[in-house]
């Protein structure tokens, strides 16, 4: 605790000298709300909008984008962002703050606020807050199965001569259940315990900015996580950018630091804790040289990666080098070359990608030392834009989710081992992958697009899917608005009781619309999982199905 102490003075001192201002206005405009994907499972988002105003309308395309919120319905993460669209006014009224809520079946609850007071002596600031809340509403589920997530966020920023500065306060508490029971779980086993998990995260983190210095950026951040049953977990990040002129205006230089030091207060299978501590150091120089129809970006990485518990160290060269040929201007490019990273696990990380998970996992550092790829991207018309990309991909120390095998009744003591909670496994995994994507405007009320992923993987991976395809469908025309999406999501293979076990693969169709009551007031239906599928985000994990929530926006 006292280390802890100590990294928050050095952190909070850190934060007094920076951040970067961000003044934005809301103008009159048509709220659309846009649902973004990525395409693994733990993230199988709703809807997508990517819709090419700068076509449709003559004022300058303007998106204002709310912090991610995470939405229990499905209990699956579905991350949100309010998309604002200008309207042709000849005498535009700023609007800085905007309230959304809706209510609907199973008692979903939806409420976002976004407050943007006038600057003061040229401080900005304001507070975004969100709260998404469902109670027990899947059928046939043994115990509770309510999920309810509620985010905060605080900044403060200013412009200066020299530098501008920004700082963030952020905190999210996630209450989830693990409700997925194996089937062979007696009641008298589960019905005293309590299968509730509370997730607490509060981050300080900032920006500055520096003109015309050697130092380009200067990024710090603190986070401190937590849940119910003893786990907790510190994650302190500096990055730094060097600017080009200290290096004869070739080089930019970027520095990162990491220190991560967290606990569990058990293994699966006993009372032994566990401890991790990772230091992480990385230097990455970074050229590019760009000519009429070619552009080359090279970046070497420079990393140390020291597992403390474990007093083992590594080093690693991590190369970055991308390629982009003009083959027909405005209509096609070639793009290609190498990529590589090093990505530290945490609890907070694996939490966000599986909520499910049990307080024992093992912590690790995954790299990525090879991915090649090559791909096309460009327009086909006007009104058709395309992108693919083919890459072969070698990864060092993949986190893949297992189920937890049930315990046996005499020696279950902790909610999280009756069958309903998942391991994180380890394992050098090689993955080819093809992606593409294409996205079109009918007209200037009707646009959508297509993004399709096969990835094959050796050996296999647990729970993530060899194809996701995600469908989306925008329309607006007059005072209405609304957004259709379509999941497709392949089956899975997860690992139960030590055999390779099908998950199906689901269609789940999610539909939105809204009415333009005035310019600050409109009104929104959502229904999500139309087709009242019910299936599994993970093995026992069956998510709701028909739901429907309505409400009211209103920009101030």
């Amino acid at each position: 605790m006292k280390k802890q102490w100590i990294l928050v003075a050095l952190f909070l001192g850190a934060v007094n000298i920076y951040a970067q201002t961000e003044d934005e206005d809301i103008k009159k405009e048509n709220v659309v709300v846009e649902f973004s994907f990525n395409p693994t499972l733990s993230d199988v988002f709703k809807l997508k909008s990517t819709p090419n105003a700068q076509e449709e309308f003559a004022k300058e395309n303007i998106k204002y984008k709310i912090n991610p919120k995470q939405v229990p319905s499905d209990f699956v993460p579905i991350t949100k962002q309010a998309v604002y669209v200008d309207i042709d006014d000849p005498k535009p009224i700023n609007y800085r703050s905007y309230l959304y809520g809706a209510v609907g079946v199973y008692g979903n609850a939806e409420i976002e606020m976004m407050l943007r007071p006038n600057a003061v002596n040229g401080y900005t600031y304001g507070i975004d807050f969100s709260s998404y809340n469902i109670q027990n509403g899947i059928d046939d589920e043994r115990v509770d199965n309510g999920q309810w997530n509620s985010k905060v966020n605080l900044f403060l920023a200013k412009n200066n001569k020299k530098y501008n500065w920004k700082t963030n306060a952020d905190y999210q508490r996630n209450k989830i259940h693990w409700y997925g029971l194996d089937s062979d779980v007696l009641e008298s086993d589960y019905q005293n315990q309590n299968v509730e998990q509370v997730y607490n995260s509060l981050t300080f983190s900032g920006t500055i900015d520096y003109k015309n210095a050697k130092v380009k950026s200067l990024s710090p951040s603190i986070n401190f996580f937590s849940d119910g049953f003893e786990s907790s977990e510190v994650d302190l990040k500096v990055a730094t950018v060097l600017d080009k002129s200290m290096f004869k205006d070739y080089i930019e230089t970027k520095v990162d630091f990491e220190y991560l030091n967290g606990s569990f207060g058990q293994q699966y299978t006993n009372t032994t804790n566990i401890n991790y501590s990772f230091f992480n150091l990385g230097v990455t120089p970074s050229y590019t040289y760009q000519a009429n129809n070619f552009q080359l970006s090279a970046a070497l990485g420079l990393y140390v990666n020291a597992n403390r518990e474990a007093s083992t160290s590594k080093f690693w060269i991590l190369p970055n080098v991308q390629a982009d040929v003009k083959l027909i201007k405005n209509i096609m490019t070639l793009h290609g070359g190498i990529r590589s990273s090093l990505d530290q696990n945490t609890y907070q990380s694996l939490v966000a990608q599986n909520p499910f998970m049990s307080p024992t996992a093992e912590i690790l550092t995954t790299t990525t030392p090879v991915d090649v790829f090559i791909g096309l991207d460009g327009k086909l018309t006007k009104t058709i834009s395309y992108s693919t990309e083919a890459s072969y991909k070698q990864v060092k120390n993949k986190a893949l989710f297992v189920h937890n095998d049930a315990l046996a009744p005499t020696s279950i003591n902790q909610p999280f081992q009756m069958g309903n909670s998942f391991g994180v496994m380890y394992d050098d995994v090689t993955i080819l992958s093809v992606k593409g994507a294409i996205e079109m405007m009918f007209s200037k009320q009707l646009t959508g697009g297509v993004l399709a992923t096969l990835n094959s993987y050796s050996p296999e991976a647990w729970n993530l899917p060899n194809m996701v395809i995600e469908t989306y469908v925008n329309y607006t025309h007059k005072k209405w608005f609304g957004q259709v999406g379509l999941n497709i999501v392949d089956g899975r293979d997860d690992l139960v009781e030590e055999v390779a076990t099908k998950i199906d693969g689901f269609l789940d169709l999610n539909v939105k619309g809204g009415y333009k009551i005035n310019k600050r007031l409109n009104a929104h239906v959502n229904i999500y999982n139309l087709l009242d599928n019910n299936y599994q985000s993970y093995t026992n994990y069956q998510v709701q199905g028909f739901q429907l929530v309505a409400g009211l926006s209103f920009k101030f």
